[in-house]
C-alpha cells in the first residue's frame, strides 16, 4: 500500500508543474510563473513565488512555453517532453505493479534449479 502512495505523489509532483508557463533563459536559468504580454522588445513574466510581473529583454529569453504548449518564444511544437514524462510514469507503475507480486524477486537462493556445477561437493546419501 505504501508504494502506491509514493507513486501517486510522484505523479501530482511530475503533473503538477505542467500548470505553469515556462520561461528559459539563455544562460540556462528556468522559471516557472504566469506570462502577461509582450511590448515591444521586453516580455512581462512573473516567477512563480514573486509578487509582480517582471520585465525581461526579450534578447535574454531562449523558449518562452506556454501551459498549454504553445511556443511564444523559440522551442519547437512537439510533445518530446510529454511522451518523455508519460514513459517514465508508465515505467515507475509497471515496476510498482510487477515488484508488488515479489514473482521477480529472489528470496532464498537465486539458483538454476538446483543442479551441482564443477567443483561443487556433491553430498553422500
Amino acid at each position: 500500500m505504501r508504494r502506491y502512495i509514493v507513486l501517486l505523489l510522484i505523479t501530482g509532483i511530475l503533473w503538477a508543474q505542467t500548470d505553469f508557463d515556462i520561461l528559459i533563459l539563455k544562460n540556462g536559468t528556468t522559471y516557472f510563473g504566469e506570462y502577461s504580454k509582450i511590448e515591444e522588445e521586453i516580455v512581462y513574466f512573473k516567477p512563480q513565488n514573486a509578487f509582480a510581473f517582471q520585465p525581461i529583454s526579450i534578447k535574454q529569453i531562449q523558449t518562452l512555453e506556454l501551459k498549454d504548449g504553445r511556443f511564444i518564444i523559440g522551442g519547437e511544437s512537439s510533445n518530446k517532453g510529454k511522451y518523455f514524462l508519460f514513459c517514465c510514469i508508465l515505467a515507475v507503475v509497471f515496476i510498482v505493479l510487477i515488484g508488488g507480486t515479489g514473482s521477480w524477486r529472489c528470496v532464498d537462493g537465486c539458483g538454476g534449479g538446483g543442479g551441482y556445477v564443477p567443483g561443487d561437493t556433491v553430498p553422500i546419501q
